[in-house]
């Protein structure tokens, strides 16, 4: 993965933490090839805003939960990609299906593994060398007034 993608992906999962679903919709999608430049993504934004809410953030670092909140929101993911012409980098793919593999087996051998909390010392890294310390400090806090207590406390 090239580093402009890496750093492409760590400024959208940033903005995706930070509730910034309007950079992430119509800056990072397409940055990331996920849309063609010259989507608009008026109509799309509330929409996807409302599925990566309820169906990602909102679930935490909870399995079940967002498994659930997925299979309660993939009527309205269908449509949107099915409206919507999105379309996967391959780099991406590779790199969630790898992710699920290890989150599998990780699991297989200790349900209750959290590959939130296992990925956080890289993720913290590769923000750090992306942002600069300070900005990574700024992002921190934004992050942590946005959770609610349920979602600090596990």
């Amino acid at each position: 993965v090239s580093e402009d993608a890496r750093n492409s992906m760590t400024r959208a999962i940033v903005n995706l933490l930070q509730g910034d679903y309007d950079t992430l919709i119509a800056h990072d999608a397409k940055h990331l090839g996920f849309l063609p430049h010259d989507t608009d993504v008026t109509e799309l934004k509330p929409v996807l805003k409302t599925i990566l809410k309820e169906g990602l953030v909102e679930a935490g670092s909870n399995l079940h939960d967002r498994k659930r909140n997925l299979m309660a929101i993939s009527n309205e993911l269908n449509e949107v990609f099915f409206r919507y012409p999105f379309s996967v980098p391959p780099f991406f793919a590779l790199v969630t299906r790898g992710l699920g593999l290890l989150e599998g087996i990780a699991l297989t051998g200790d349900p209750s593994f959290d590959i939130f909390q296992a990925s956080y010392p890289y993720a913290k890294r590769r923000a750090i060398e992306t942002f600069s310390v300070k900005d990574y400090g700024k992002i921190s806090r934004n992050i942590l007034l946005r959770r609610t207590p349920t979602q600090l406390n596990g």
